[in-house]
């Protein structure tokens, strides 16, 4: 059996992540932290008779996190493999910082740094044990490098999971089963995030035609294409070795 644990499956790539796995042939269970659940995919687990649990968690309340992945972790079994993909984000607060309220900076440093470092942390500790497979793969973003105007929680967010990645990563390799881990850029995607970004006033962000434009254009991955290439990317033998990919589209399959 696989366990796969993904973040923010209530929409968009984490959606179109546990959709890709309950579809596999192989025998596996999605394990969903969310703070919606998602009938659709609870529906599709049943029709693949496949595995889909649902525990209900707001990142922001990290003092949850570690009671759900003991909870999580009492219930894998004879695991050929355990995955952690750290894929729910917010966006918020797209403006200059000086626009920036302390709760939505505090809101979004909690939901897209301090919470994936708590859950890899946990994770990490409970599959110590486990003589398996284990990877955790950090969903990342372009804006970690490539810097905006009005953005500068999210490229700063990002750019703090890169660099949590590597560390962890220098720890992991002195392991004697290491956990593999790796931080992707995966893309420009059409998901609700880019919604959000597309009807932000161009008094908050300048740059706003740029993504506008680029939806117009039908330059956009779609969610099902990129959870595609992320679980390829995830199963590659040399997954790890390459901390931060930067290039999923070319990244080695």
């Amino acid at each position: 059996m696989k366990y796969y644990i993904i973040t923010g499956t209530s929409s968009g790539i984490g959606e179109a992540l546990a959709k890709r796995i309950l579809n596999k042939e192989e025998k596996n269970q999605v394990i969903s932290l969310s703070r919606r659940g998602n009938m659709e995919l609870e529906k599709l687990a049943e029709i693949r008779k496949k595995s889909f649990c649902f525990y209900q968690l707001d990142l922001r309340e990290t003092e949850k996190i570690e009671v759900k992945i003991k909870n999580i972790f009492q219930n894998i079994t004879a695991a050929q493999g355990v995955y952690l993909i750290n894929n729910a984000a917010i966006l918020t607060p797209v403006a200059p910082v000086e626009k920036n309220t302390e709760r939505e900076i505090v809101d979004h440093m909690t939901t897209n740094l301090i919470s994936p470092m708590i859950l890899t942390s946990s994770f990490i500790r409970h599959t110590s044990v486990l003589h398996c497979d284990k990877r955790i793969l950090n969903i990342s973003s372009g804006s970690a490098k490539y810097l905006l105007p009005s953005q500068s929680c999210y490229s700063t967010s990002k750019a703090g999971l890169d660099s949590f990645t590597k560390s962890v990563s220098l720890e992991q390799k002195e392991k004697r089963q290491p956990v593999r881990i790796a931080s992707v850029y995966p893309g420009i995607i059409e998901t609700k995030l880019q919604k959000e970004i597309r009807s932000v006033h161009k008094d908050d962000f300048p740059l706003v035609h740029l993504f506008q434009e680029a939806y117009e254009k039908g330059e956009l991955q779609t969610a099902d294409e990129t959870a595609n290439l992320l679980l390829e990317l995830l199963f590659h033998e040399e997954f790890g070795e390459e901390e931060i990919v930067e290039n999923l589209a070319n990244a080695k399959k």
